[in-house]
């Protein structure tokens, strides 16, 4: 089996146009405020890996070849992804992001919540120059889609009844889609056909499926050392994610009026998430929950035959590798 690519790997190839990318994010978040100033730099840093911008210029280059609007269309996918961050980091009361403070610890919520709003509107007015409307049409809706999604798993929130179904319908808007316009619209704005670009844009939701599930374990039992963020904050908020819906069905008695307990109540304790943690492992979840990320992954990366070269097809199923590597 080989080794899962390393970001190094990945990203060999683009790495001039995902420093264009940075540059474009710093031109449209600065500001003469210093107040705004300060906080937009420190929000810069909470986007990590940059894994969707890449996915956006790798997805270009196997589509048909970069154009000067890959570079904006990329900055636009992770600038609405930061906007989403800061916003999360509010909702989820969380102090820790990447291993540094979020907006919301640093300063307030109230002013995290119209950095977040600032981040998206210079977002969409990098949108705007572009100068395509099928760009900006597509990017605006998933937007909204994104924002539907957060609605609908806050409203489900202290439900340890929720079903799979709603999970997924949850993560499909909140998450995947970001990954799945972003690639699509690389692929039109190479020159794709539309048969290429949807399987572009299947390909990237199937990977921001995967990523979601993968995230969802890494809360659960991953380390603020390993994941770079505050954890646990999906049992704080009383976030029916895949594993734990997962685990409910396999307990029984006590067990499962415990378990339902904690998610309905969302007083969690540290106590809580050490015996959780424990239940996952005990009941075999997390290799369940993962073997379903990686049939995601397979199922993105195979409706790629036939539209990309051998070449591209490899790359492409690199990222998938990397989004299961994870650990846990």
């Amino acid at each position: 089996m080989r080794p899962a690519p390393t970001l190094q790997d990945l990203y060999r190839d683009i790495v001039p146009d995902l420093g264009g990318v940075e540059d474009a994010i710093v031109s449209a978040l600065r500001s003469e405020k210093p107040e705004i100033a300060e906080m937009a730099v420190h929000a810069s840093g909470h986007g990590g890996k940059r894994m969707r911008p890449a996915m956006v210029l790798l997805v270009a280059r196997a589509a048909g070849g970069l154009v000067p609007n890959h570079v904006s269309l990329a900055a636009v996918v992770e600038m609405i992804h930061l906007a989403t961050l800061v916003h999360d980091d509010v909702i989820d009361e969380a102090d820790l992001r990447r291993r540094r403070r979020t907006i919301k610890a640093l300063w307030n919520p109230h002013d995290a919540v119209l950095l977040g709003d600032i981040i998206f509107a210079r977002a969409i007015r990098m949108l705007a120059s572009m100068e395509d409307a099928r760009s900006l049409i597509t990017l605006t809706s998933a937007l909204g889609t994104v924002c539907e999604g957060e609605i609908l798993q806050n409203r489900r929130s202290h439900d340890p009844t929720l079903a799979e179904e709603t999970y997924y319908e949850v993560i499909d808007a909140k998450t995947a889609e970001l990954y799945a316009r972003g690639c699509e619209l690389a692929s039109h704005l190479a020159g794709g056909t539309e048969e290429a670009s949807s399987a572009f844009g299947a390909f990237g939701r199937e990977l921001g499926v995967a990523f979601q599930i993968t995230d969802d374990c890494l809360d659960l039992v991953g380390t603020e050392a390993e994941v770079g963020k505050s954890l646990g904050t999906d049992l704080v908020g009383g976030k029916m994610t895949l594993p734990l819906i997962m685990l409910r069905a396999r307990l029984e008695g006590d067990a499962r009026e415990s378990f339902d307990r904690v998610i309905s109540e969302g007083v969690v304790s540290p106590e809580d998430i050490t015996a959780i943690a424990d239940l996952l492992r005990v009941h075999g979840v997390l290799d369940d929950a993962l073997d379903r990320a990686r049939e995601h992954v397979a199922t993105g990366v195979a409706g790629l035959s036939g539209h990309v070269s051998d070449e591209a097809y490899a790359t492409l199923e690199a990222i998938g590798a990397f989004v299961l590597s994870r650990t846990l």
